[in-house]
């Protein structure tokens, strides 16, 4: 089928993606340079190939599978080119009928994957109606017209999860959080509800599906510190566990939410510190604003790094330390 044909095309491309950026070192910056060109040419064929396969799913009889995994799909391969198409199965997946015949893991993965579209709309219009539909409720009706169909078909997803949370896995809840902080729901009720849920599993919560947690919440701008709090120790007390990437989305929850542990922080600069090499800028630099908005003194060699990444210069402490070695 149209579905199952996406679904598998964008499995494969995101299995190659992955492990075409594990190679040796010394040959880093060719391979680098020719794993973009083959995963662009790749990606045209894909779009092409979704282009072809995508209308037809407007035609045929799908299952709750098929639907759940070429929104997947669609979202994945960053395929934006029919949106119609998308909101058309979100809505069907958000019928009555369809999520009888559906189980978490489906919904869960459609939930994400509304998540993700969202990154691909006008991203003032979405936070302006967005925050609108959160803090005017005698708008709210007037304001979702201006939303994308798929994301009032989320909170149908997280009401069918909350109803079946016996059957959700820490990936689901993951996935559903996540997905919550990007569409910036704002029913209160559903999100700790999910919380609720995320925090019984809590033990079961790997470092990356933490982080993930955390940042969603910080999204929706969440109101109990010490969740949050609870989630990010947990974490922590096995830090070898814990990516440079994953430990910059949690510094950068605390400081959106502004909570000031300073143990917490200690040990998230601790490892991203130790993991400077594997960095990226941007999360150097969400990881030095959370700092600053909590009043914490980064640790100097952070700063350096994302000093001479992005500025090209040298933080004057370094300086003197480096003379200091030469003398």
């Amino acid at each position: 089928s149209a579905s199952r044909a996406m679904w598998s095309c964008s499995m494969i491309l995101s299995l190659d993606g992955a492990n075409s950026h594990i190679g040796n070192s010394d040959n880093k910056q060719n391979e680098f340079a020719l794993n973009i060109s083959g995963e662009s040419f790749l990606h045209e064929r894909q779009i092409d190939l979704f282009h072809q396969l995508a209308p037809l799913l407007l035609f045929s009889p799908l299952s709750p599978t098929d639907t759940s995994c070429a929104m997947w799909a669609m979202a994945k391969a960053q395929y934006v080119i029919d949106k119609g198409i998308f909101d058309q199965l979100a809505m069907s997946l958000a019928s009555e009928a369809m999520l009888k015949r559906s189980n978490t893991r489906l919904v869960s993965q459609a939930l994400w994957s509304c998540g993700k579209m969202v990154e691909f709309e006008d991203a003032k219009i979405i936070a302006r109606n967005l925050d609108d539909r959160g803090e005017d409720a005698g708008n709210a009706s007037e304001n979702a017209i201006n939303l994308p169909p798929y994301v009032k078909c989320a909170d149908e997803y997280i009401r069918f999860l909350i109803t079946n949370q016996a059957q959700l896995t820490p990936k689901h809840v993951c996935q559903a959080i996540w997905a919550i902080g990007r569409l910036r729901l704002s029913d209160y009720f559903l999100v700790q509800k999910m919380v609720d849920i995320a925090s019984h599993l809590c033990h079961k919560l790997n470092a990356r599906e933490i982080a993930n947690i955390v940042w969603g919440l910080s999204k929706v701008n969440y109101d109990k510190p010490e969740v949050v709090s609870k989630f990010i120790y947990h974490a922590i007390a096995t830090p070898e566990e814990i990516t440079a990437q994953e430990a910059a989305n949690m510094l950068f929850a605390l400081g959106k939410l502004q909570i000031h542990e300073k143990k917490a922080f200690e040990s998230l600069s601790s490892i991203l510190r130790n993991q400077l090499h594997e960095a990226t800028s941007q999360a150097i630099a969400n990881a030095l604003w959370a700092h600053e908005v909590v009043g914490i003194e980064p640790p100097p060699e952070i700063l350096s790094t994302w000093a001479q990444d992005r500025l090209g210069m040298l933080v004057l402490g370094t300086v003197a330390n480096s003379n200091k070695d030469n003398g």
